[in-house]
């Protein structure tokens, strides 16, 4: 049987899949420009040439051929923007800019990447934080829109409802997803067992027992879940977290016996399991960048 050979435009309709899942995750939904506090726009790029000044220095962001541009806009309280190139066949971009006091556009940061998936990564993070943060908005202030240029079916719709869905039956079905930081001697990938609580929106992570020891929970500021559906060997999403390490006290106690509850297979009561972990644990809050 003849295997067809992928095409370009295959890849570009691939990259635009990716930005369904992506946006979906976040918890984007579709909206008229204007109708929301930030918009999202999808669009088909032509040859992507341009020149940026920083700091007295000029580089340039060079696309060659079409690609996906992604564009995340905030027109009050000031003009902030991130906007990101994504490409089957050259370096990806990501460009944030922001309006300043004197009302000049200035660039708060750029990067650039060898693939679609590590670019759409960094544009979830760098927009949450030059482009949402610095507005007081968050992920749900969002709507996205798509340029005319973009095949954009009734498959995308659903991956983009489906990932955020899935998200939540996944977070509250599982008791186990991947969890992937840095550390001084490079990526750690593992498997953990959590604590989800939907209430709060919130995700506890307990390391230093026998059964989990996360190397370097101390000191980790930042993370990414990999979620799975339960049961299936498949991906649901892969979303950014800010972690903190919850210090000793009330809020502590609390958390640990929750934990303890959920936990099988531990003899004796949560609040005894919680008073031992106590002495040997910590407990990692993560919130998901959505």
């Amino acid at each position: 049987m003849a295997v067809r050979a992928q095409t370009f435009e295959d890849s570009l309709q691939a990259i635009s899949d990716q930005v369904a899942r992506v946006i979906g995750a976040q918890g984007v939904t579709k909206g008229a420009a204007g109708s929301s506090k930030a918009t999202l726009r999808i669009e088909r790029e032509p040859h992507v040439k341009r020149v940026i000044r920083a700091y007295w220095t000029g580089f340039e962001v060079n696309v060659p051929t079409e690609c996906i541009g992604v564009h995340l806009e905030v027109a009050e309280p000031s003009v902030h923007w991130t906007e990101a190139y994504l490409s089957p066949e050259y370096r990806n971009w990501v460009l944030c800019f922001h309006e300043r006091e004197d009302g000049d556009i200035q660039l708060a940061y750029y990067r650039d990447y060898a693939t679609p998936t590590e670019a759409l990564r960094g544009f979830v993070d760098l927009s949450s934080w030059y482009t949402l943060t610095a507005t007081d908005l968050t992920w749900s202030d969002v709507a996205y829109t798509v340029g005319e240029g973009i095949t954009w079916s009734d498959h995308e719709e659903t991956l983009v409802s489906a990932t955020g869905g899935a998200m939540q039956e996944s977070l509250k079905k599982s008791t186990i997803f991947w969890l992937k930081w840095q550390t001084a001697e490079g990526e750690k990938t593992m498997p953990v067992w959590f604590l989800y609580d939907q209430k709060a929106d919130k995700i506890y992570v307990l390391s230093g027992e026998r059964q989990q020891t996360i190397p370097g929970a101390a000191t980790m500021r930042e993370c990414t879940v990999v979620l799975r559906w339960k049961g299936k060997n498949s991906q649901v999403a892969e979303i950014p977290a800010d972690v903190r390490v919850l210090e000793q006290g009330p809020e502590w106690d609390e958390v640990a016996e929750k934990i303890a509850e959920k936990r099988l297979n531990i003899p004796g009561l949560p609040e005894e399991t919680a008073k031992r972990w106590r002495d040997e644990c910590l407990i990692l809050e993560l919130k998901l960048r959505a």
